[in-house]
């Protein structure tokens, strides 16, 4: 795990190395729908905009709950993105948009994703390497610099959350047929 602190934003970089085709990783990691399997911060994200083949808005319902003792929403713009050329990776990146169908919700508080997301490597035939990147608001930064070693905690188990749903899925055919 890597972080970098500047001008008031905290950046995170994890990283790990999976026994798993990389487009195989790119079509599983790219599936808002089922990021609740891995990531337990996610209780469910509901498709609200096909914007077009490989960019997606999502209405996300986190467990995480806000100063006010409610839990977090989110309107999430999932952009994913195959290679251009040999060498480059496959990109998965959210941010958080405002969409007049999608208003604040008095049973949640409205949260904000800067900027995330997943860069994929087919590093051999069998190895692909998967980074993920969060950029963390100055809202959250006070938050997390006093609790540096619990952030590290839950990344950390959250990528091994995510590593394990890569190895069960890895050789699922059904993954490939709904992305042709």
């Amino acid at each position: 795990m890597y972080m970098l602190e500047e001008d008031k934003f905290l950046s995170i970089r994890i990283e790990m190395t999976i026994c798993i085709d990389a487009k195989q990783a790119f079509l599983l990691l790219s599936d808002m729908g089922r990021r609740h399997e891995w990531d337990e911060h996610y209780v469910g994200a509901e498709l609200v905009q096909q914007v077009d083949k490989d960019d997606m808005i999502y209405h996300v319902i986190s467990r995480t709950i806000s100063e006010e003792n409610k839990p977090q929403d989110f309107v999430i713009l999932a952009s994913r993105r195959e290679p251009c050329s040999k060498g480059d990776p496959y990109v998965v990146a959210f941010r958080s948009v405002t969409l007049p169908t999608q208003p604040a919700q008095p049973e949640y508080t409205r949260g904000e994703i800067l900027c995330s997301g997943v860069c994929i490597w087919q590093e051999t035939e069998e190895l692909t390497k998967v980074s993920y990147y969060n950029q963390a608001t100055p809202g959250v930064l006070a938050y997390i610099t006093t609790n540096i070693a619990g952030l590290s905690s839950s990344f950390h188990s959250t990528f091994q959350a995510c590593e394990r749903f890569l190895q069960k899925h890895k050789d699922d055919v059904s993954v490939r047929l709904q992305n042709l």
